[in-house]
């Protein structure tokens, strides 16, 4: 109500002041009293209040706001005493802040319009799909270019499709998904299944978040595929549980599968079943044919089992030539589960027995199988894989191509084995093995020629062991390696001594058997050299025994280290010459001295005439060739004169020579005596069956 007065008030007063002046005049004034004179001081100090109540004090404030108007825009202020302070209540002033205002909200349009182009090119080029959806029905109300080809599907088809339709994954899930996110501002990355327009179903990691907007929300959906990733980490996954040559599952996966089919068995009570098959000689075929042959029968093989078993049993391959098959639901009576298993063995043994045809050569192979039953054989998976594996031992004990069930005592053997395995170790360390020789005798003279190098054990409880029993522990295991080259070392130690002896006639050749793993060691020719150049060992009084298999596996590879051996002085003997493959081509190629014919040809001489045509043959065959014969296992003196008539050199055997030791040795070259020299023995007579000698102790 006071503002509305204002304007009043103040033309009142100014009316009222002047009449007063007026009515005065100069006079009045002159006779005023002082009492007069304060009342008009009091009525001026009024007019100036009211003055500056009604005009000045709105002007102020007035400009105060238009001031505050100005900071707020960030204009420059007016200086004061510029024109422009001057000016600032005019229209020219008004104009230019105006002006100022309009060229900044046009640069900040310019500046929102450019982002808005990277935004929108961003959005377009993305590599991944984005997709944006009403969240109250579901439907697309826009995408990007990605998603059309992520989809399989153009914009028009997308825009309005509902994210139930595109989206491989239950509506109940989808849609609590959506309310989840739009009622939290973080939003969420998820693996999804998206259902593309050619019906394939892509996975990808989605974000999703909510979008706010002036006219409502939107939930935005960023796809990337990830199909190239969940492949890959599948086929890892796939490589971690399966045979890279076969496909067939490895033992991690069958371990894995056992496990449950125990468990099973346990809950059900059907009885389950593992057959643990191995190939018999299978490593004849890869040192003969190669590796990749071998592989390749694998491969048939796996091939031949999967289709031979029934969809829920697995076959499984361990590695080498080994597979385990893993049958369940046997029934629950134990004596027929095992007749099953059995009878499924023999069906697969018969797939074995069948022709295979590999890269030109005909093969045929066979297996031998443990049966293990479960739980009734072990409550676990490796008490299971053992006593399979010790069935699978006795089965090839027994002959090969067989099947034997587990037994209890099966176990004892293997336990027995171990302990073996660790004796021999031992028995290495402490230096319990012993060199033993065998003479080798000329028929005619009975002359030492040399004598072949046998291996003994000491035993401490057990005593001299021979080495029929124990090989066979070794022959698989890295122990065969250090006992070969102890032997070896021994071997040309005592060679080097009884050179060195001026009162014993050293031998012509002193024969060391080398096995299969020693000869293809890639530094066995340096390693000769070098026990030869330690031990002073005349090189042409040494005579390696190799047998045919050792020179299949690679011909060239094992001419070329003959060959360099050969050139140190050392001789080479085949032993148990008519037991392999050899052919009288493979004869002539290979550069040996000496043929040993293998005792079971010896052994029936007398009675056997095959055996006697062999031994013929090989006789006659080496004279064509200029090659040395020693016939093995002679003990009957009428072996002995059938070989003398065939014009055999030099024999082997408990009829001339029991194996002895290397002290008895040397006193046999130094008092060596022609004590079964033939030279005046009388032809023998067909027919005739000399009992046999006694043996030489």
């Amino acid at each position: 109500m006071l503002q509305s007065l204002r304007k009043p008030l103040a033309l009142f007063l100014l009316v009222l002041s002047g009449q007063v002046l007026t009515l005065l005049g100069a006079a009045g004034i002159e006779a005023l009293t002082a009492e007069h004179l304060a009342l008009l001081t009091a009525v001026a100090a009024l007019i100036v209040w009211a003055w500056d109540f009604t005009v000045q004090r709105p002007v102020r404030h007035g400009m105060g706001r238009l001031q505050r108007r100005i900071r707020q825009l960030s204009l420059p202020r007016s200086t004061p005493g510029t024109p422009q302070a001057h000016a600032a209540g005019d229209s020219t002033g008004v104009d230019t802040l105006l002006s100022a205002r309009q060229k900044r909200l046009a640069a900040y349009t310019r500046r929102l319009r450019g982002e808005l182009e990277r935004l929108k090119a961003i959005y377009r080029q993305s590599h991944d799909a984005v997709l944006i959806f009403e969240p109250t029905d579901g439907r697309l109300v826009d995408c990007n270019p990605r998603a059309e080809e992520y989809l399989r599907m153009d914009r028009s088809q997308l825009l309005g499709i509902s994210l139930i339709t595109l989206h491989d994954e239950d509506e109940a899930y989808l849609r609590g998904l959506i309310d989840d996110v739009m009622d939290q501002p973080l939003g969420r990355s998820i693996r999804i299944n998206y259902r593309a327009g050619d019906g394939r179903i892509i996975p990808a990691e989605t974000s999703v978040s909510r979008i706010q907007l002036d006219t409502g929300n939107l939930l935005l959906c960023i796809a990337r595929d990830i199909s190239d990733r969940e492949d890959a980490a599948q086929r890892i996954q796939h490589l971690a549980y399966h045979d890279t040559l076969t496909n067939l599952p490895n033992r991690t996966l069958l371990t894995d599968r056992v496990s449950r089919a125990l468990v099973r068995a346990r809950r059900t009570g059907q009885i389950g079943a593992l057959l643990f098959l191995d190939l018999d000689k299978f490593k004849r075929i890869n040192d003969s044919l190669g590796h990749s042959v071998g592989d390749q029968l694998l491969k048939e093989l796996a091939n031949r089992l999967r289709h031979a078993l029934r969809e829920e049993d697995t076959v499984a391959r361990l590695g080498g030539d080994e597979f385990v098959v893993l049958l369940e639901g046997l029934g629950q009576h134990q004596e027929r589960a095992v007749e099953k298993a059995m009878e499924i063995a023999g069906k697969l043994r018969g797939l074995f027995a069948d022709e295979y045809r590999l890269d030109g050569h005909e093969l045929y192979v066979t297996a031998s199988i443990g049966l293990v039953t479960f739980p009734h054989d072990g409550d676990t998976v490796d008490t299971l894989l053992r006593h399979a594996d010790t069935a699978m031992y006795h089965a090839k004990g027994a002959g090969r191509d067989g099947t034997r069930v587990f037994e209890r005592r099966m176990d004892e053997v293997a336990t027995s084995r171990l302990r073996i395995e660790n004796e021999l170790r031992n028995g290495l360390r402490d230096h319990q093995f012993e060199l033993y020789l065998q003479p080798v005798l000329g028929i005619r003279d009975g002359h030492i020629l040399g004598a072949e190098v046998l291996l003994r054990w000491r035993h401490p409880t057990r005593g001299m062991i021979a080495p029929t029993e124990f090989l066979p522990y070794i022959e698989n295991c890295a122990l065969m390696l250090k006992l070969d080259d102890w032997v070896l070392l021994e071997s040309c130690q005592l060679l080097a001594g009884i050179q060195r002896d001026p009162e014993v006639a050293a031998p012509d050749c002193l024969a060391v058997n080398i096995s299969h793993q020693q000869f293809h060691q890639p530094e066995f020719v340096q390693r000769v050299q070098q026990i030869l150049s330690d031990t002073g060992a005349d090189p042409k009084r040494l005579q390696f025994e190799i047998t045919e298999t050792i020179l299949i596996k690679d011909v060239k590879d094992s001419i070329d280290r003959m060959n360099a051996l050969k050139q140190m002085g050392i001789r080479f003997a085949i032993d148990d010459f008519g037991t392999g493959y050899s052919s009288l081509a493979d004869l002539r190629r290979l550069p040996i001295d000496t043929l040993k014919i293998d005792r079971s040809f010896v052994r029936d001489l007398g009675t056997d005439p095959n055996d006697a045509a062999i031994v013929r043959a090989i006789l006659s065959m080496a004279r064509h060739i200029g090659l040395k014969v020693i016939a093995e296992g002679v003990e009957t003196r009428e072996q002995l004169m059938f070989l003398r008539d065939a014009e055999c050199t030099y024999y082997q055997g408990y009829l001339g020579r029991p194996p002895m030791s290397c002290a008895t040795f040397r006193e046999e070259l130094r008092f060596s005596a022609d004590l079964y020299a033939l030279a005046d023995m009388p032809p023998r007579v067909e027919g005739h069956s000399s009992q046999r000698m006694p043996l030489r102790k």
